[in-house]
């Protein structure tokens, strides 16, 4: 079959020129914008078609319960207030609802509610759903995933009030969620609380008890001391002898004195001269015994004078114990009173609402995006093979 040429005369800069078209030519450029119309209602009608069949009339409808709770402090005057540093209002508000914000989203808490809702019966109740609706045979990683679509949790970083949405496919069903996550909440919070309670008090009473120890010890090697130098207090020992060598210090002085007064009028052959001699003697031999008795040995290993030096360092030893125990004394009542002075709970601001209309699925919305990924598939192809074309 022979083309058809067609001749279309043209006047350009005063000369006549002729442009010819081929049929072929003509068919290839219909050919095309026929394939570019199938495309896009493949590419875009359709699936923007389909989904809004589906979304209309496969997809139930969802109900959503929201709720919105904190974690709070409560504290009670005390007494031991004065004596005790404890944890301000809220100080840690903020990592509470982190820890509590993690929880919520955990398989653990899942599992919880699903032993107490049967997550499966009440997220399963439209089976032909298969895109909303969760598989009977699902796995606990695609039951949590599901969860993390389903329940919405989150947090204000200034306040630490955490916002709950809990969607499901009727109302009451939603509302009972969100009531069994905030139950197990304020358990969690409670447990959090009991945990945090006793091993403040538990290590107090550790170092308590350390500290008795030490004392303990100190007290006994005290006591081995006294037995083994048969002596209560060698300081006060020491001191007694010295009063001991005072008083026969003055009453050598009270001699001397005396024989000189006898001597100025009578001889050295004098009997009473010769007893204040011998009275002399004796005191001065008493005092260098008295003396001798300090640095001598006690009845123990060694002298009054190192018993005196060991002595001196178990007191040191005995004092710091006794502190030593009195400051873990008064930690362990300070930690039984911040114990029960201060306790976590969780406050509920706004309790789960039952929802009267379905938000959700947001058709129009989905609807609205699978158009818009659908163009930019379409246009990006477009794209590709003009430039394509173009280079060859």
């Amino acid at each position: 079959m022979e083309a058809v040429v067609q001749v279309v005369p043209k006047i350009q800069g005063g000369h006549s020129v002729t442009h010819e078209v081929s049929e072929t030519d003509t068919n290839r450029a219909r050919l095309r914008h026929r394939v570019m119309r199938f495309g896009f209602a493949v590419v875009v009608v359709l699936p923007t078609l389909i989904a809004a069949l589906y979304l209309w009339l496969v997809a139930a409808d969802q109900y959503h319960s929201e709720a919105a709770f904190s974690v709070r402090s409560e504290e009670y005057s005390n007494p031991l207030e004065a004596l005790s540093v404890f944890t301000q209002v809220g100080s840690s508000s903020g990592s509470d609802s982190q820890i509590l914000y993690d929880f919520i989203r955990s398989q653990p808490l899942m599992q919880q509610v699903d032993a107490d809702l049967d997550l499966k019966a009440l997220f399963g109740k439209h089976p032909s759903d298969f895109v909303f609706s969760l598989e009977g045979d699902a796995s606990r990683e695609d039951m949590l995933d599901y969860w993390q679509r389903m329940v919405k949790v989150a947090v204000d970083p200034l306040t630490g009030v955490l916002t709950l949405q809990v969607r499901a496919f009727t109302p009451e069903d939603a509302e009972a969620i969100a009531q069994s996550i905030l139950n197990q909440s304020g358990r969690m919070v409670d447990d959090l609380s009991r945990i945090a309670r006793q091993d403040a008090i538990r290590f107090a009473l550790e170092d308590l008890g350390e500290a008795e120890v030490l004392l303990r010890d100190v007290r006994r090697k005290v006591r081995v001391f006294r037995l083994e130098n048969d002596i209560i207090d060698p300081t006060e020992a020491a001191e007694s002898q010295m009063g001991v060598i005072a008083a026969l210090e003055g009453e050598l002085a009270s001699a001397l004195v005396e024989r000189e007064t006898i001597t100025s009028f009578a001889g050295e052959e004098d009997q009473r001269v010769k007893r204040i001699d011998r009275r002399i003697e004796a005191v001065r031999s008493q005092i260098d015994q008295e003396r001798r008795r300090i640095g001598k040995p006690t009845s123990g290993p060694s002298s009054l004078v190192d018993a005196i030096g060991s002595y001196e360092e178990l007191l040191v030893d005995l004092e710091f114990a006794q502190r030593a125990y009195t400051a873990a004394l008064a930690a362990s009542e300070q930690a039984r009173a911040e114990a029960r002075r201060i306790s976590r709970y969780l406050a509920v601001h706004i309790p789960p609402t039952l929802a009267e209309d379905s938000l959700y699925p947001q058709r129009g919305l989905l609807i609205l995006l699978v158009l818009i990924c659908s163009l930019a598939v379409y246009f990006t192809g477009l794209l590709i093979y003009y430039n394509v074309r173009d280079r060859g």
